[in-house]
């Protein structure tokens, strides 16, 4: 009597290694870090919205070179970001200039009359909307220009000793403004990038190509000509770059106060509900376990499933393949040769013992497709007859 032995108990899972976990973290650390830097690169503020036209700033946008040279010629350069700087700079308004860039258009109509106070002369740099209606009544904003060099065709001082200018300009219709109001560097047909007019007793000029203004840009053709003798025809110079806390509304608007009230609540609704998705659908059972199942598949059970499938999906070729390559296994057994022999070797050792021709036994074994369940059928037969036929002349040698 055989004694059967219990199946082996099961073998937990290796447990894991403290490098993996690590080796784990710091990937996930890393993921985290590289998409912060992505983020950053998509949200961050554009290089004109932070240094372009800047007075202090030495980057290709900004415009410390022009400042330090009008420094050096003697003009009293004042940088100035909020209208409370510019009020605090002690000059006589006959002998000052101010140049206003609002990138951010916080200015609101009063702010701008108050700056006819501070300054006989200003210059307007890249002016649109309510900056055209403040400062030069009747000039209006076209559209933005290629880049290119223009010359100068006006009677601007600034413009006739420069000769001419290199940027991409915002181009002005002047057609609409009054006969005071002067055109310079032509773009195109009654476009102009720079207009000069008289606004309540102030010469304003309105600047469309403020690159030329810039570092990147101030060599070329006549920028710097037209830089400092636009800029350096008085004693002081104020340079105001407003910021947002000069907005006309006197409050700067943030994420919270522009957020509808019932934002705030959905999220944290959203936030709970995915918690619990997460406590809900993450709990760990714990590691995987490898057990010996003491389950025995016969052959016979695997052979009639696989011959089942092949049948539902009628791949008789399949099925013939299977058969043969199993047959063919067989067959070098039977003659002697070696689990690696070719199928040449085989269909020659098996002619050699069997008698029959070369091209029957390739036929049987490589060639012969099934048209129908028959065909199939009868290879079958015809495989099972050679492998009898082979058996009983390899036992009688």
């Amino acid at each position: 009597m055989s004694v059967v032995a219990p199946p082996a108990p099961p073998r937990s899972a290796p447990p894991r290694r403290l490098g993996r976990g690590v080796f784990i973290g710091i990937a996930i650390g890393l993921v985290f870090v590289l998409v912060a830097v992505l983020v950053y690169a998509v949200t961050r503020p554009r290089e004109r919205e932070i240094d372009f036209l800047s007075p202090t700033s030495g980057s290709p946008d900004g415009s410390r070179a022009v400042v330090n040279v009008l420094r050096d010629q003697g003009v009293d350069v004042e940088p100035a970001t909020t209208l409370a700087e510019v009020r605090a700079v002690d000059s006589d308004p006959a002998a000052t200039t101010l140049v206003l860039y609002d990138a951010y258009l916080v200015l609101g109509q009063d702010q701008h009359r108050e700056l006819f106070d501070v300054a006989d002369r200003i210059v307007v740099l890249d002016a649109v909307d309510t900056e055209l209606d403040d400062f030069a009544p009747g000039v209006i904003y076209d559209s933005d220009g290629f880049g290119d060099t223009f010359r100068a065709d006006c009677d601007l001082p600034a413009a006739e000793k420069a000769g001419s200018v290199s940027g991409a300009p915002y181009r002005y219709d002047i057609s609409d403004a009054d006969a005071n109001v002067t055109g310079c560097f032509e773009t195109d047909d009654g476009l102009y990038a720079v207009a000069n007019t008289r606004t309540a007793g102030v010469e304003v000029t309105i600047v469309g190509i403020s690159q030329a203004f810039t570092n990147s840009r101030i060599l070329d053709a006549g920028n710097a000509a037209f830089a400092l003798n636009l800029l350096g025809a008085r004693e002081t110079l104020i340079w105001y770059r407003p910021d947002l806390s000069d907005l006309d509304s006197g409050e700067i608007p943030t994420a919270v106060s522009l957020t509808p009230p019932w934002v705030t609540p959905l999220i944290l609704l959203v936030v709970l509900f995915g918690l619990a998705a997460a406590i809900w659908r993450g709990r760990r059972l714990g590691p995987l376990v490898t057990e010996r199942l003491p389950v025995v598949v016969r052959a016979n059970e695997t052979m009639e499933g696989r011959a089942r499938l092949y049948e539902r999906a009628a791949s008789r070729e399949h099925a013939l393949d299977s058969l043969r390559i199993g047959a063919l296994a067989r067959l070098a057994k039977l003659c002697g040769l070696p689990r690696r022999a070719t199928l040449d070797e085989v269909i020659d050792a098996v002619a050699a013992l069997t008698g029959r021709s070369r091209d029957e036994l390739s036929a049987l074994l490589v060639e012969r497709t099934p048209g129908n369940d028959g065909d199939l059928v009868q290879l079958s037969d015809d495989l099972l007859l050679l492998e009898a036929e082979l058996t009983r002349i390899a036992r009688g040698r």
